[in-house]
């Protein structure tokens, strides 16, 4: 899909891929819808990405509630007459062993993480039946290799790629969900999830960005951010003691970092 003159939203557009996103975007003659709950933030971000080719309108929209994303959905229609490419990249992690049972920390994370874009992919369905759209929400690797601490967050994003299975074998337009796997990208979004450690292999959130944008105009189904993810997850799925030796690796490095924080 080409992306000049398209109409897009990205939601958790104040900080890591999701800014560099706006930024990338800055410099194409595109019209972008930013969002973000975090309205300062955000605002810094829409001025960073303003003043060039592209409209850059910024919304202070939590995406964890039914009503402001429909809200959401009225004003990016009101401002632009529509959506072709909707970037679902709003999200946040978790980082703690599994504990003591806390209802409304689990439906917290999986009112962002999951209901949301389920429900932004239905929504886009029914606002644009027939249109040539993308909806590109961000995956993680977590949701095929679980680590120590992201119970929460790799149930979550297991959750995407059933339902994007599921979604392209009903609709039959493989293209038209996307799911984004990124590398571990270099931002405030391990710090946020309880002070987790950065894994060794990282990219910054602007490498990260060029790889989705490059992967929506080549219409990728699928999209790795870096070259690495795809043979790695081919090992892992193909020769099962090299994942339990990644498992045991990162434990290590967990428990650490466990016992440094606890003291």
């Amino acid at each position: 899909m080409n992306l000049e003159h398209k109409r897009l939203v990205v939601t958790g557009a104040s900080s890591g891929i999701g800014r560099a996103l706006l930024l990338e975007l800055s410099g194409r003659q595109v019209q972008v819808v930013a969002v973000d709950r975090d309205e300062t933030r955000l605002q810094d971000a829409a001025e960073l990405a303003s003043g060039s080719q592209a409209r850059v309108m910024s919304l202070t929209c939590d995406q964890a509630r039914q009503e402001e994303v429909d809200r959401l959905f009225a004003y990016a229609i009101e401002q632009m007459g529509g959506i072709d490419i909707l970037i679902a990249n709003a999200g946040f992690a978790i980082w703690e062993r599994i504990g003591e049972p806390d209802w409304g920390r689990i439906e917290a994370i999986f009112q962002t993480n999951v209901f949301s874009p389920i429900y932004v992919a239905q929504k886009m369905q029914t606002l644009f039946p027939g249109a040539d759209y993308r909806l590109v929400i961000t995956s993680s690797v977590l949701g095929r290799v679980g680590l120590e601490g992201y119970g929460l967050y790799a149930a979550t994003k297991a959750a995407l790629d059933r339902f994007a299975e599921v979604y392209r074998l009903e609709r039959g337009k493989r293209a038209q969900l996307v799911l984004v796997y990124p590398l571990a990208v270099r931002s405030g979004f391990f710090l946020a999830a309880g002070g987790a450690p950065v894994p060794w292999l990282s990219q910054s959130p602007e490498a990260a960005a060029r790889a989705v944008l490059r992967g929506i105009e080549r219409d990728r189904a699928t999209i790795y951010t870096s070259w690495l993810l795809r043979p790695m997850l081919l090992v892992n799925h193909l020769l099962p003691f090299t994942r339990r030796w990644y498992q045991a690796l990162d434990a290590r490095v967990a428990r650490r970092h466990w016992a440094a924080r606890d003291k």
